[in-house]
């Protein structure tokens, strides 16, 4: 009855449906039907109002031509008096007066009105109007609605009665099919229940009530054969029967574990409801149990492991609490690590934010909010109980279960103090002069960007300060490298007593020193530079038996908003520095924009960046000078002089007087020589024919370097030129201020091959004494002596001498500048050897001398 309760609703439910869509269908076409006859009887009355219409109309126009005016009214009585349908006839003339009408008998709202113009021969035309009523044609689409809907509920209840009955049955044979479907299922499960536990591959047994053996299965006996028992309490529990008294008095399963020989064996007891057995399932587990001891043996690995490495680990459970240190922990916090488990992380282990000193995000937190597997990994000072601090990197990674719940955190901590500390030394070697140990010029670069910056932003006013030593090198050439080391250390301790711990002080060159005043006023930073500048000329410095004083030139630049760059600043100071020693050394300069001296370092620095570009862009030319014999009758060239010219964007000649200079002073001279002297090389290389020789200045600075013989033996292997062919030129000055690195190049150099000519020879103070020394194959005359020698008997007599020394030497002499016959021809009675000058020939671009592959030199040079 219960069952019937709940099923009844649901077949009334699909009853009412299937009736309520039986109703929509059966009006719907009920309308459709009605609608479809109630036009057409509407179509039948509008036909008949028209035949009506015709026949009227046919009648009143007869009348109307025989002037029958008085009989019409009563013929229209007479006549629609017939037919109850029509509701209204009238005549009217065309002037508007009624000539004869009828009705309305039964005035309606439905209805069919016809117009007419009826001609009759007297007066014109006449409107005849009929109204046909159409309530006929309404009434019958009623009376067809009633019928309809009577017959309409009449099948609809024949339907529902028929659903009802349909749907019943339906669900009747469906429920009855499903019993036979379940019985037959029972059957089913009960012959594979008998299969199942018969061929079943683990041990299955049953038992009665009383405990007495009722079944066994393949698999049981197989067991027991392969333990060599024949009873089967030998693979069942030692409490066998007390299992079974437990399962019969109400306990559904029973779970126990046997160890028989080398096999470890589950055993479940289950009763089995309508049969009166219990049912022993045997389950073989051995291989469970060896990985659980393999997981073990493995845990125990992990934690001697663990126990081993350097790093400290921890871990703990999803609330924090610690469950686990290995001993690197132990040291790290210097405490018993038992007594940390069951603490909360945070409350063992500070962490704070290595430059803002502040706590950081637990490690922990981090580990909530992100997926298993995503470490954090981050570089935090860990504060010890004692109040001592270890630079630590922290690596934590959230664990999680099969189902993704959190069930806790590793953290690993390694302790990168020492490594830290190492790194700051690096970095300090790196930032710093390790002769001095102030500061290097990277350092101090990156410490006026920042003080720059300040100044925009803040509106703060610093001094940039740059001190060169005046005579420094004499220092170095006298006592050596050692003294000079020693000199620059004396002199940056008392450097360090005149600026303030705000302040940036360092070495940026070999005795060049900068220092930044941070927030210093103008008229204290002048004050404070000259006490500095004083107290380094009251200095003596002694070394063995000698002892110097050695003074300081200062530039100053303000550092404010419109200062533009840290390389703008830098120069400027510079340029003051150049001007405090234009304006004799020993002095602290001020930089300003508008003064001659800047001027002039401003012109020097467009040069640098013009040669930058010319050397990049291939923009340097070589021309050169000949050097003529002056002996016999015709003068044969002997070589010549190689000269260097720069184009400019332009495509205009430069002469080296407007560059040179500003390329001695910012170190770009040595990539120049070094150009000069391998694209000579490379011309010579490429000419198949005789060349000349060809002469090549260095400068000093060139000779102050220590891989000038390097690059040319370099060149020289690259090239295979004859090295004979190559004279390079020293002026005496700078042969005297690098005496040590000019003897070794040129002892060097003569090994290979090559010559050297002393150039601008009497200009110095000590020629004479010096040429001893030096190992030259070519004298050449200073121009000074040469050119006004005509009206100067002094130059001559210093001529005449120059050749005695010379010819003593039994070195060739070359004079410079000769621009006239006359001077020639005194050069001839001394007895010079060669000549060069505008009154010889004027320099020409090289190739005229040395032609290229294609062309072919009409000039035989005379060989060395």
């Amino acid at each position: 009855m219960v069952k019937s309760r709940r099923r009844r609703p649901s077949v009334l439910v699909m009853v009412g449906l299937a009736t309520l869509a039986f109703v929509s269908f059966l009006l719907g076409a009920i309308g459709v039907f009605i609608k479809h006859q109630q036009d057409q009887h509407l179509e039948i009355s509008r036909e008949l109002a028209r035949g009506q219409m015709e026949v009227i109309s046919f009648i009143a126009e007869d009348e109307l031509n025989k002037g029958n005016y008085d009989s019409l009214p009563l013929l229209f009585k007479q006549w629609a008096g017939q037919y109850l349908d029509i509701d209204e006839v009238e005549l009217i003339s065309k002037n508007g007066f009624m000539i004869a009408g009828y009705g309305p008998l039964n005035p309606s709202d439905r209805r069919y009105v016809l117009n007419k113009k009826i001609h009759y021969s007297y007066h014109g035309e006449a409107t005849l109007t009929l109204a046909y009523s159409l309530e006929g044609a309404y009434q019958r689409s009623i009376e067809l609605w009633v019928q309809m809907l009577l017959a309409g509920f009449s099948l609809t209840s024949v339907f529902a009665l028929l659903s009802y009955l349909f749907i019943t049955r339906r669900q009747e044979a469906r429920l009855l099919g499903f019993t036979v479907e379940e019985l037959r299922n029972a059957e089913d499960r009960n012959e594979r229940l008998v299969a199942y536990t018969q061929e079943n591959p683990n041990p299955i047994a049953s038992f009665d009530l009383s405990g007495r053996e009722t079944f066994r299965n393949q698999a049981f006996t197989r067991l027991l054969k392969h333990l060599h028992v024949e009873h089967c309490e030998a693979v069942l529990p030692e409490d066998h029967k007390s299992l079974l008294s437990r399962i019969r008095s109400g306990e559904r399963q029973l779970y126990a574990e046997v160890e028989s020989g080398y096999k470890h064996l589950l055993v479940l007891y289950q009763w089995i409801d309508g049969v009166d057995e219990i049912y022993v399932y045997l389950q073989d587990v051995t291989a469970l149990r060896l990985a659980e001891q393999a997981l073990r043996e493995e845990r125990n690995l992990a934690k001697v492991t663990l126990a081993s490495i350097a790093d400290a680990v921890i871990t703990t459970d999803a609330n924090g609490r610690i469950v686990y240190l290995n001993k690197a922990s132990y040291r790290l916090t210097r405490d018993d690590g038992d007594a940390l488990l069951g603490m909360h992380f945070d409350e063992v282990f500070t962490l704070l934010d290595e430059d803002r000193n502040l706590p950081i995000e637990s490690p922990l937190s981090h580990c909530k909010r992100n997926p298993p597997g995503v470490a954090m990994s981050e570089q935090a000072n860990l504060i010890l109980p004692d109040g001592l601090g270890l630079h630590v990197t922290v690596t934590a990674t959230r664990v999680a279960a099969g189902n993704e719940d959190s069930v806790g955190a590793v953290v690993v901590m390694r302790d990168v103090t020492r490594e830290r500390r190492l790194q700051e030394e690096l970095y300090r070697q790196a930032s710093h002069d390790s002769l001095t140990e102030l500061m290097n010029r990277s350092a101090f670069e990156s410490h006026l960007e920042q003080t720059l910056e300040s100044a925009r932003k803040r509106g703060h006013e610093h001094i940039l300060c740059f001190m060169d030593l005046d005579q420094f090198k004499v220092v170095n050439d006298t006592c050596g490298h050692v003294a000079g080391d020693e000199l620059l250390r004396q002199l940056a301790g008392i450097m360090h007593r005149h600026f303030r711990g705000s302040d940036v002080l360092a070495r940026i060159g070999g005795d060049e020193f900068a220092a930044i005043l941070s927030d210093c006023p103008l008229s204290g930073a002048m004050e404070r530079a000259n006490r500095l500048r004083e107290e380094v000329e009251g200095h003596y410095f002694s070394w063995e038996q000698h002892t110097f004083r050695i003074t300081l030139s200062i530039g100053m630049v303000q550092i404010d908003q419109q200062s533009e760059s840290v390389t703008l600043l830098m120069s400027a100071a510079d340029a003051a520095c150049y001007s405090a020693k234009d304006a004799g050394r020993n002095r602290v300069s001020l930089y300003k924009e508008d003064s001659a001296t800047t001027q002039h370092w401003i012109g020097e620095m467009q040069w640098v960046a013009q040669i930058n570009s010319a050397l990049e862009e291939q923009r340097l030319e070589l021309y050169a000078q000949p050097i003529v014999a002056l002996k016999g009758e015709t003068r044969q060239t002997h070589a010549v002089e190689v000269l260097l010219r720069m184009l400019s964007p332009e495509g205009k000649l430069v002469p080296p007087g407007a560059f040179l200079p500003a390329a001695e002073r910012y170190d770009l001279i040595n990539r120049i020589d070094l150009w000069v002297v391998e694209r000579v090389m490379q011309l010579l290389a490429g000419h198949t024919d005789g060349y000349p020789d060809c002469f090549l200045n260095l400068s000093g600075a060139t000779l102050s370097q220590g891989n000038i013989t390097r690059h040319l033996k370099e060149f020289f292997s690259q090239y295979r030129i004859n090295p004979k062919k190559l004279v390079f030129e020293i002026t005496e000055t700078a042969a005297i201020q690098n005496l040590s690195s000019a003897l070794r190049m040129m002892h060097d150099l003569r090994e290979v091959g090559c010559r050297f000519a002393l150039d601008d020879f009497g200009s110095g103070l000590s020629s004479f004494g010096y040429l001893k020394n030096l190992p030259i194959d070519y004298l050449k005359i200073d121009g000074m002596f040469i050119k006004d020698m005509k009206a100067n008997p002094m130059d001559r007599g210093m001529v005449e001498a120059i050749k005695t020394v010379a010819d003593t030497m039994r070195l060739p002499t070359i004079a410079e500048f000769v621009e006239s016959d006359e001077v020639v021809d005194i050069l001839n009675q001394i007895g010079i050897d060669y000549a060069q000058g505008f009154g010889i020939a004027k320099p020409q671009p090289i190739d005229t001398f040395v032609p290229g592959e294609d062309e072919r030199s009409n000039v035989i040079w005379l060989s060395s």
